[in-house]
């Protein structure tokens, strides 16, 4: 590459650089003005002008209209604001017998969510044309062009290389290293692969509005009557940690399931209106009907929320004390019963971590629940198209 072309090509990736800082800018502010775009980026403002005016051609940016005029008077600053219309993400979230799927505008709002029950395969090409007929329906049924959509993020449980698109084992299908992305490469726009837990990560730290805690774990809790499992998506200094294998996160300790949970305290259903009548017929008692029992106060199920939370605090007490992350967030349906779910969970980490460790981690649960990793998984494609290009040195 000769000194001519080089130029030509930074100058070229600058520039690239430069849309992407005002376009993540607008994307924050929602609304922001060209004049606080200046002063923010410090560029010219014959460049943001230059850079809004290609943005708003290729229909990315919209005008939103005139801004207040500052103290001194003067022109009312134009605002601007990131056309929602312009494009789509697609997330998908694959458990055995079931696929939660979101569509988010370009701004990251959702526009639409689904959870499909149906046998998804137990091969490799019956799953890969399982994930595309759900895909071509969700599309079809909100009348949305393919042109449009920016990608699709799919999220698995188990180990995945997110670089080359393998799923390197999972409880999904009893094949190993198994190339789905490659299956899926006849979509017609990108495809993005990553473990569950660490897709339900990006989301929250994608869409956190307070940018000063750069350090977390987000650990999702999966149980129902005879499976459970827990992940752990690990964000170090704001970007996600995969491990030298991709296996961050993967402790691999014993959850018991919900039908264990209950059975412990089983002597104790007479003591409650609701599960009283249970005591014979655990298998006939599920995730939701528990999550409504608890809503309700039922002193079994709050107590079986209560437990969760032990069990939890238990497991990830050694990663808190391991990484002194600044916050850990609870998220599966458990999350929805929040009080109960982290003040069990910080009673048992605040016994095997140091005080000055406890005292501060903030313990909250994601208010997104069943749709956790699906919104993850669509904000895995939303990370990736913002990401700022890196310049070559």
């Amino acid at each position: 590459m000769n000194e001519k072309t080089l130029l030509s090509f930074h100058a070229s990736v600058v520039k690239d650089i430069n849309e992407q800082v005002v376009l993540k800018l607008i994307l924050e502010n929602e609304i922001i003005s060209s004049s606080d775009l200046v002063k923010i980026t410090g560029m010219r403002p014959s460049t943001i002008f230059n850079i809004l005016k290609q943005l708003s051609a290729r229909s990315l940016v919209s005008f939103h209209g005139k801004g207040i005029s500052t103290n001194k008077g003067g022109k009312k600053p134009y605002t601007w604001m990131l056309n929602k219309d312009a494009a789509y993400v697609i997330g998908l979230d694959i458990e055995v017998g079931e696929m939660t799927t979101v569509i988010l505008d370009f701004s990251g709002k959702i526009i639409a969510k689904k959870i499909i029950q149906l046998e998804i395969g137990r091969t490799l090409d019956e799953l890969s044309e399982s994930i595309k007929k759900v895909v071509y329906e969700v599309i079809t049924e909100n009348n949305i062009y393919t042109d449009k959509v920016l990608g699709l993020g799919v999220a698995f449980a188990g180990i995945v290389d997110y670089l080359s698109g393998i799923v390197i084992m999972s409880s999904v299908l009893p094949e190993m290293n198994f190339p789905l992305l490659e299956r899926l490469s006849s979509l017609p726009f990108p495809v993005l692969i990553e473990n569950n837990a660490n897709a339900a990560a990006v989301g929250l730290k994608w869409n956190d509005k307070d940018k000063t805690k750069r350090n977390s774990l987000t650990i999702l809790v999966e149980m129902d009557k005879n499976v459970s499992g827990l992940g752990i998506g690990i964000v170090v200094d704001g970007e996600l940690y995969h491990g030298a294998s991709f296996c961050a996160g993967e402790l691999y300790t014993h959850m018991p399931t919900l039908k264990e949970f209950l059975s412990t305290i089983r002597s104790r259903f007479v003591e409650s209106d609701i599960f009283k009548n249970y005591i014979s017929s655990l298998d006939s008692i599920n995730m939701e009907f528990l999550l409504e029992a608890a809503k309700q106060g039922d002193v079994i199920a709050t107590r079986v929320f209560s437990m969760i939370g032990n069990i939890v605090g238990q497991t990830i007490a050694p990663a808190v004390a391991l990484l002194n992350p600044d916050s850990v967030i609870i998220t599966g349906m458990v999350s929805e019963i929040e009080d109960i779910l982290t003040d069990s969970v910080r009673k048992a980490i605040e016994m095997r971590v140091l005080s000055i460790t406890a005292n501060a981690l903030s313990i909250t649960t994601d208010k997104r629940y069943h749709y956790s990793v699906a919104l993850g998984a669509a904000a895995l494609v939303l990370e990736d198209y913002f990401r700022l290009p890196l310049l070559n040195k």
